[in-house]
C-alpha cells in the first residue's frame, strides 16, 4: 500500500515517515503564500514528534516573528543553530521582533562577519541601529542591504513632512464606520519610531516594527502612535504610505472594539 499501514483499529494509516514529509511540505506551502500562523503550526506539530527536525525549525524561525511571536522565532533559530545549521539573519531577525534590540543588533554583526553580503542582516543591523538612535549608521547598513539586495530592500521612501497629516486623515476616512467611530476620541501621534523604554514597559513587548501602537487603551483619551519611519520603510509611493497607515489604524481601531466588547 506504499505510504500506507495497517492501523491499530483496523483500516490504512500512513507510514509515519511519510506523514512527515506532508506536514513539512504543507508547512513549507503555508510560508512560501505568507500564510505565517499556519506554517508555525504544522512545524510545530513536527516538532512535538522530532523536537530537532532542522527544517521545521527554520520554518518556526522564519514565520513565527512575522505574527507577533518573535521569541518563538528566536528559540527556533537558537535551537537550530545548536544543530549546526548556519542560520544567517534569521536569528537577528527574531530577537529584533520580540524587541530584543541589543542581541539582535549582535545577531546580525555576527551573520555579517560569517556572510558580508546577508542584505537581510545589514537590514536587521540598519533597523536595530536606528532604534538605538544610530541614525547615520543605521542609513548606512540600509544602504548596504540596497546595494546587495536592491528589489528586497529598496531605499525608504522620502515624504515631505506636510503630508502625512492629510495622508493619515484620509487613511482614517477609508476605515468602516464602526472602526472610524472607534477612533472619534483617539490620539493620534505621529512620531518617528517607538521608543524602545514603552515597547518595554508593554508584556510582552510588541515589535519595534509595527507601523502603530494603541496606547494607555484605559485611558479617558487613549491614544496611538504611527511610527513614520517604519511607514515609510518598504513603502513605494504616498499611496502607499496611506494604506500602511490605513491598515495599522484598522488594527488598533479593532483592538479598541474588543476592549468595550469585553
Amino acid at each position: 500500500m506504499g505510504d500506507f499501514i495497517p492501523g491499530q483499529g483496523g483500516g490504512w494509516t500512513l507510514v509515519p515517515s511519510a506523514r512527515h514529509a506532508m506536514l513539512l511540505d504543507a508547512s513549507r506551502n503555508a510560508l512560501a503564500i505568507g500564510d505565517h500562523a499556519a506554517a508555525v503550526v504544522l512545524a510545530e506539530e513536527l516538532l512535538d514528534e522530532q523536537p530537532d527536525d532542522l527544517d521545521a525549525l527554520l520554518i518556526v524561525a522564519a514565520a513565527a516573528p512575522s505574527y507577533g511571536h518573535g521569541e518563538v522565532g528566536a528559540i527556533a533559530a537558537s535551537q537550530a543553530a545548536r544543530l549546526g545549521a548556519d542560520v544567517g539573519a534569521l536569528e537577528a531577525a527574531a530577537l529584533l521582533a520580540a524587541c530584543q534590540v541589543e542581541r539582535a543588533l549582535s545577531a546580525a554583526n555576527t551573520a555579517l562577519e560569517r556572510q558580508p553580503a546577508d542584505a537581510r542582516a545589514h537590514f536587521v543591523r540598519g533597523i536595530a541601529l536606528d532604534l538605538l538612535g544610530e541614525a547615520d549608521q543605521a542609513k548606512a547598513a540600509f544602504v548596504a542591504a540596497g546595494a546587495i539586495d536592491p528589489a528586497g530592500y529598496p531605499p525608504p521612501l522620502e515624504l515631505p513632512a506636510e503630508d502625512w497629516e492629510s495622508l493619515t486623515f484620509a487613511a482614517t476616512a477609508a476605515l468602516e464606520p464602526a472602526l472610524r467611530d472607534a477612533l472619534a476620541g483617539v490620539t493620534l501621534d505621529l512620531v518617528d519610531l517607538p521608543a524602545l523604554e514603552v515597547l518595554r514597559g508593554l508584556s510582552p513587548p510588541p515589535s519595534p516594527m509595527v507601523d502603530a501602537l494603541l496606547l494607555d487603551p484605559d485611558a479617558r483619551q487613549p491614544r496611538i502612535e504611527i511610527y513614520r519611519r517604519n511607514v515609510l520603510r518598504g513603502a513605494t509611493s504616498a499611496d502607499d504610505v496611506e494604506e500602511r497607515i490605513r491598515r495599522a489604524l484598522h488594527d488598533e481601531a479593532e483592538l479598541l472594539l474588543e476592549d468595550e466588547d469585553g
